[in-house]
């Protein structure tokens, strides 16, 4: 078969606007893509969704209507609590496990559930944190027992949630891997890993094991603390959470600034593995809130689509889940209320067809190629049986792209859940909604493209 050479000639025009008007500076970059550079992924990227069935109180979380969202979506898997003072509750039995809400919905089977063993529990001896050798034996024999009773839906499970941040409330925020009286620190967590996974991996043989859960962590101090305490001795891999959507910089309020992020802790975790350190990310969105951080819905939407487009062409990156499938709340000035897909009330924000697209567009696809020719802007090639087809994007609303391309190279050109097509003559405009395009089968194309900031 012929090799098909992809050469994307980007010229960048970075704009800085004097007084006068007069836009100056200016630069050109070009960068090769050859199709046989297309990385196929070692196993596909899961791409999850988080729900609130285990707890969370009155959410309006509807097992059916949840369920047939899940499998129209295309989701891989969902992401919940099975959480010990839940699961050992007054009135558990054998045969009908606790909580019961959240069982009933795993037999509606809509797709893989990742399953969060955790929350301390107070009517256990030591249970509340297990930072004990006492309070750790009792969290692994319910981690056991947990895990035997949720085998028959072959679930992934995760250990603790956030455990640096929640392990104890009521605490100054922790920076670093904390000192050993602190609860929340990181060789306390690397101790309860160390008892839990051997009782998992006993009561569930072959079960996926996610460790960390990691919640807001500055420079990645705790992760690279609980690493390196050995807490990926045995597990599938690393699980942590991003958000920015409070960012005091608005300008990183976007998935730009998590892939950065990502990016630097993988760099930190490979150096000591000698390798890429496998990453899931178990918690990721942005909230459609009107105060005080305001992500407005097209804005989730583009962000989100982003950050799933560079997830699958990222090889280490295991999973990503979006959080959450629906707002659990009315209140549109309440941040944790409004991170859905879609509202209170099952109705679809823009980000729901986006994540939908994106699904389809990955699961299609059998080899990827991400290219950054500008930190703000990114073209991923993805292979699929009928061709190649392009995503562009660029990291804001406000960073402009145009893409220029000889005549009948592009076969069709469209905006992420748009119908329109874009211009036929071969000159697109991208920008934060990621522009698909399905090029024509030939030998050889070559693009060019002039990429404007304002």
């Amino acid at each position: 078969m012929r090799k098909t050479v992809t050469t994307l000639r980007i010229a960048v025009t970075a704009l800085a606007v004097l007084h006068t008007g007069v836009a100056v500076s200016a630069e050109s970059v070009s960068v090769s893509l050859d199709r046989a550079n297309l990385v196929v992924r070692p196993e596909p990227l899961v791409i999850g969704v988080g729900v609130h069935f285990g707890i969370g109180g009155e959410y309006n979380y509807v097992a059916e209507k949840s369920a047939a969202l899940i499998r129209d979506m295309g989701f891989g898997s969902y992401r919940d609590d099975l959480a010990w003072p839940a699961f050992d509750q007054a009135g558990a039995r054998r045969g009908r496990p606790e909580p019961r809400q959240l069982f009933d919905f795993m037999k509606l089977r809509p797709a893989r559930p990742l399953l969060i063993l955790g929350h301390g529990n107070p009517q256990v001896a030591e249970g509340d944190p297990p930072i004990t050798e006492t309070g750790r034996r009792a969290f692994a024999d319910f981690s056991a027992r947990a895990a035997a009773a949720a085998e028959p839906f072959d679930p992934i499970y995760e250990i603790w949630n956030e455990w640096n941040l929640t392990a104890r409330f009521s605490l100054p925020f922790l920076v670093g891997p904390g000192k050993p009286d602190d609860p929340r620190a990181a060789a306390h967590y690397t101790a309860l890993i160390k008892a839990v996974v051997p009782a998992v991996a006993e009561a569930a043989p072959g079960a996926p094991l996610l460790v960390g859960a990691v919640g807001v962590d500055s420079g990645w101090q705790w992760t690279r603390a609980i690493v390196d305490g050995g807490a990926l001795a045995a597990p599938a891999g690393l699980s942590v959470h991003m958000y920015n959507h409070c960012e005091p910089d608005e300008t990183k309020r976007n998935a730009t600034e998590l892939v950065d992020r990502l990016e630097s802790l993988q760099t930190a975790l490979s150096q000591g593995q000698g390798g890429p350190v496998p990453i899931a990310v178990t918690e990721f969105g942005w909230p459609t809130a009107k105060q005080p951080c305001v992500i407005d819905a097209q804005t989730q939407a583009d962000n989100i689509a982003q950050f799933l487009l560079w997830s699958a062409a990222t090889p280490w990156m295991k999973g990503a889940w979006v959080y959450q499938l629906k707002d659990q709340g009315r209140d549109m000035n309440d941040l944790e209320a409004n991170f859905g897909l879609f509202d209170y009330d099952y109705k679809p924000k823009p980000a729901a067809c986006a994540v939908r697209e994106v699904i389809r567009l990955v699961k299609d696809a059998r080899a990827f190629h991400l290219s950054r020719p500008m930190p703000d802007v990114f073209v991923l090639a993805m292979e699929k049986d009928e061709g190649v087809t392009l995503a562009a994007w660029t990291t804001r609303a406000d960073i402009r792209a145009q893409m220029s391309m000889p005549s009948g190279s592009v076969a069709k050109a469209q905006g992420l859940c748009t119908d329109r097509p874009l211009a036929s003559d071969g000159r697109l405009d991208v920008g934060a909604t990621p522009v698909l395009v399905e090029l024509s089968k030939h030998a050889d194309t070559h693009f060019s493209a002039d990429i404007s900031i304002r």
